[in-house]
């Protein structure tokens, strides 16, 4: 009996391909968020969303993330260091921020979802917006270390939105399990990268 392998077509081998997947998932996510929050009704139509150049994929070093953290003039967050860990850069010409933690062998610009990601959304009012959101039906609010809030969708808790009172920033973590992603929240291990 003869076994028929599927061929790969010819661009699914190009990197270039699989790192515009990557950012075409990130900006993904960001329209996300943006839909999530632009019903927020806080009134501020104020839109502080930075421009700037997209960078990424890219691998980077908590050096390189500190360095851009000064650059964009506020925190970029993330989970904390993590050994044998490739930390990857994606920042949206928007100013969205994503740091995707990659275990030791797996290459930047993988796609796959199958990593804990942490992104910094430049968001007005960001705890506003999060109470706002908790107060509907089908969201859960978290206890954040530091006074901030979570909240997260019961229909997609894969995925955590949390704000600090007086900050227009807010942090999406994302991981495959939804324990591991709220875990992530709850722990505190949510910090500026330092």
């Amino acid at each position: 009996m003869a076994v028929n392998q599927r061929s790969v077509p010819p661009w699914a081998r190009n990197p270039q391909v699989r790192i515009g997947a990557v950012v075409a998932v990130a900006q993904l996510i960001g329209i996300v968020v943006w839909l999530l929050v632009r019903g927020d009704g806080n009134g501020s139509g104020t839109d502080s969303t930075a421009t700037g150049p997209a960078v990424g994929p890219v691998a980077a070093t908590q050096e390189r993330l500190r360095s851009l953290s000064i650059d964009e003039g506020h925190p970029i967050y993330w989970a904390g260091t993590k050994a044998n860990t490739t930390y990857e850069l994606t920042r949206t010409s928007s100013g969205r921020i994503f740091i995707r933690y990659l275990p030791k062998g797996v290459p930047v610009g993988v796609d796959k979802a199958d990593y804990t990601i942490v992104g910094t959304y430049p968001v007005p009012n960001a705890t506003g917006v999060l109470e706002g959101l908790a107060k509907k039906s089908g969201e859960q609010q978290l206890s954040v270390p530091g006074g901030g809030i979570a909240v997260y969708s019961t229909s997609q808790p894969t995925n955590v939105y949390v704000a600090y009172p007086g900050s227009n920033l807010q942090i999406e973590v994302f991981d495959p399990s939804a324990d591991r992603a709220q875990r992530i929240v709850t722990s505190g291990q949510v910090v500026p990268v330092h």
